[in-house]
């Protein structure tokens, strides 16, 4: 398996670290990293990445596991998933971000040329020139995936979404696409504890609570949900909690202070793993917006579902499969339509204890029945199954 480990800060990493103890004792499963140091993980042998040659020449590995994202530290295995073609576990549906910036970095346009025509090819001139002449940028850059050459060369892909599977197969015709649940833990704390952050925070049965959870950035649209809730201020009691790193070009606790929303807010900042779990539990709605988007499943998100927590979401393609009203949908499009849209929204849901309840409740059963380490152990049973078919490491 090809990925980031920890101590790298990569929610990949993370992701592998609670991987690796679902999955079968029997694999014989090594891990290669862009990392220097030897060392092990659950009792998986950890390598350099570069060990990968010689060890393969002198015990020839049956299949080769690829964890790829948007993110410049997954970067470095991308040649060999095209050189070695196996399982590729796609964490992003959009690539393109993190390896134009990759290949503009080498001053390597032909090599971004080269992707292109792999991906896009009817498209392939036109961006490629666009990019050369210093033009591109985030708007060109959602809309081509990048990662077509990819998935073409791999014997199987995955990704964590049955309709994101769908979406891709439909811009890769005739690959071989397929779903695994995604499931991250989250952890245990006491019910004391939960208790303690609502009636810290200022929550009760008459005051609901609302939370964001994670590394937010500029996608994740606080600022948007600052305001609505700025608009609703008057009209309704509820607390609002910010639980994570936040970017601080945001300036958020600017756009709090001295404002409606000044004694109802709390920034957390980081928090350990059992408030961490504490905080998904205590919140009675998850505010889940991330748009423009890389199309991937969000962990933040199906951590509420696990613990039958609704969330308000952006209505994409790829997460589609999550029912209403276990997720409450905000279309994109113009800041006032999306804003106008979450208004009414937030509006009926802190209004009606019965529309909360029925939320609560489908949040509850859509998690119990999809987000599971028995589905993802399953899930990852099977892909390695449809690749070892077909598979070609030499």
């Amino acid at each position: 398996m090809f990925s980031p480990v920890p101590p790298a800060r990569t929610g990949i990493a993370t992701y592998v670290d609670n991987l690796l103890p679902l999955l079968p004792e029997d694999w014989e499963l090594e891990i290669f990293t862009g990392e220097t140091s030897d060392g092990a993980l659950h009792g998986r042998p950890v390598h350099p990445l570069q060990e990968w040659e010689a060890r393969h020449a002198v015990a020839p590995f049956d299949l080769n596991i690829y964890q790829v994202g948007n993110n410049s530290q997954h970067l470095s295995t991308l040649p060999m998933v095209t050189s070695h073609p196996g399982l590729l576990v796609l964490h992003d549906a959009v690539l393109h971000p993190a390896r134009v910036a990759a290949f503009l970095a080498e001053d390597d346009i032909a090599g971004y040329h080269a992707a292109l025509r792999g991906s896009a090819p009817e498209f392939a001139d036109s961006v490629a020139s666009v990019v050369a002449a210093g033009l591109g940028g985030p708007s060109l850059y959602w809309n081509f995936p990048l990662c077509e050459d990819l998935i073409r060369a791999s014997t199987h892909t995955v990704v964590h979404g049955a309709m994101l599977a769908r979406w891709l197969a439909a811009q890769v015709p005739g690959a071989d696409i397929g779903n695994v649940p995604l499931w991250l833990p989250v952890p245990q704390c006491s019910p004391a504890r939960s208790q303690q952050w609502r009636a810290e925070l200022g929550a009760s049965p008459d005051v609901p609570l609302l939370g964001t959870f994670g590394h937010l950035g500029a996608e994740h649209r606080v600022d948007l949900i600052l305001e609505t809730l700025a608009d609703l201020a008057e009209e309704t009691a509820f607390r609002l909690v910010i639980v994570g790193a936040v970017d601080p070009e945001l300036q958020l606790d600017a756009a709090v202070k001295n404002g409606p929303l000044a004694e109802r807010t709390t920034f957390t900042g980081r928090v350990d793993d059992e408030d961490f779990g504490a905080l998904l539990r205590a919140v009675d709605l998850g505010l889940n917006l991330r748009y423009p988007s890389a199309r991937a499943a969000s962990g933040p998100l199906m951590q509420l579902m696990s613990v039958g927590t609704p969330a308000v979401i952006h209505d994409l393609v790829h997460q589609r499969d999550i029912p209403s009203p276990a997720v409450l949908r905000v279309p994109t499009g113009s800041r006032e339509e999306e804003r106008a849209r979450l208004r009414a929204l937030l509006s009926e849901w802190l209004g009606s204890e019965e529309v909360r309840l029925r939320a609560a409740a489908a949040a509850s059963l859509w998690g119990a029945n999809n987000v599971s380490p028995e589905a993802l152990r399953e899930g990852y049973e099977a892909a390695v199954e449809c690749a070892l078919a077909g598979q070609r490491v030499g």
